[in-house]
């Protein structure tokens, strides 16, 4: 047992099904040291048949400040919540609730503001490009709200999903085009030919034995890639990527950007200033040693050229 934890400790909890690969736990908990904040994340497994019934039930417990949301949770909390930001309210889902002071449980998605600082700091061009996102589940739903939030100036210029399940793609573009005056379609194909940024929001692809989500061939020379899986990365479709000297980038990033919003919403301010300023302690523990080289300054794989 850690021995500053004490009873006066706040406790955040994890709940996923399963929890045994979650790595928020050591990123929390490691920035919850290095600032002096007397809280603990903890991860627990939690069935989807039990996780309406253990949400309410776990904020009974005073020390419990909040949560983070793993899959396949994250789309059942909102309608469990007293009030959800608008990125929840759109893609349907959070990944993070909090108690208020007067005892409500509110929540939002972070997950979208994640992607956006990790292209910045990737050197990913996304305002006023085209965008195809491979996917139309909770993520992509995520990714294409803050996509679209910006507007086409500081946002992209239009984009197009992509989804196996016929109706998924054209569902998500309509529900992004009730909420923001930006140009989003449902892709007729998975090709990639024509687009600046090509964004795989699915786990097709994971390993050598499945095939790739698009034809990496059919990517524009100047194109980019963000892959947002965490697992076996890089994957075949990163490294299929960089193999044409492409810009391609695994999703480990985009975890490492959510962190200061966590903390903010959390009530951490400073923290979450400090994590804004540098977190490369954070990127030692989540990026894997085959791409620690990239955890200080991003590798681009672009060339002036590409075939």
């Amino acid at each position: 047992m850690n021995p500053s934890i004490s009873g006066s400790t706040s406790v955040y909890l994890i709940p996923g099904d399963p929890v045994g690969n979650v790595r928020l736990p050591k990123m929390f908990n490691a920035a919850f040291a290095r600032f002096g904040i007397d809280a603990v994340l903890v991860p627990v497994q939690v069935p989807v048949r039990d996780f309406a019934a253990w949400l309410k039930s776990a904020f009974l417990a005073r020390n419990v400040k909040g949560m983070l949301i793993a899959p396949p949770h994250k789309p059942r909390v909102v309608d469990l919540l007293d009030g959800c930001g608008l990125f929840g309210r759109v893609a349907g889902s959070v990944n993070i609730v909090r108690r208020t002071a007067n005892d409500q449980l509110e929540g939002d998605l972070f997950d979208g503001e994640g992607l956006l600082g990790a292209l910045d700091r990737c050197n990913i061009p996304f305002r006023g490009k085209r965008v195809l996102v491979i996917g139309a589940g909770v993520s992509a739903s995520a990714i294409g709200v803050a996509l679209a939030e910006g507007g086409t100036v500081n946002g992209a210029e239009h984009i197009a999903f992509f989804d196996t399940s016929a109706g998924k793609a054209a569902s998500v573009a309509a529900r992004l085009d009730t909420y923001f005056d930006a140009t989003v379609s449902a892709a007729d194909s998975s090709d990639p030919a024509g687009y600046d940024l090509v964004i795989n929001a699915t786990s097709i692809g994971l390993d050598e034995t499945q095939p790739l989500p698009f034809d990496v061939a059919r990517m524009d020379g100047h194109a980019a890639l963000f892959d947002i899986l965490l697992r076996n990365q890089p994957t075949p479709l990163v490294r299929a990527a960089r193999a044409r000297g492409l810009n391609a980038q695994a999703g480990f990033e985009m975890l490492v950007q959510q962190m200061p919003y966590y903390f903010d919403y959390f009530g951490h301010a400073e923290a979450a200033k400090a994590l804004r300023a540098d977190a490369d302690f954070i990127r030692e523990i989540v990026y894997p040693p085959a791409m620690a080289d990239e955890i200080r300054t991003p590798l681009r794989y672009q060339s002036a050229s590409v075939a």
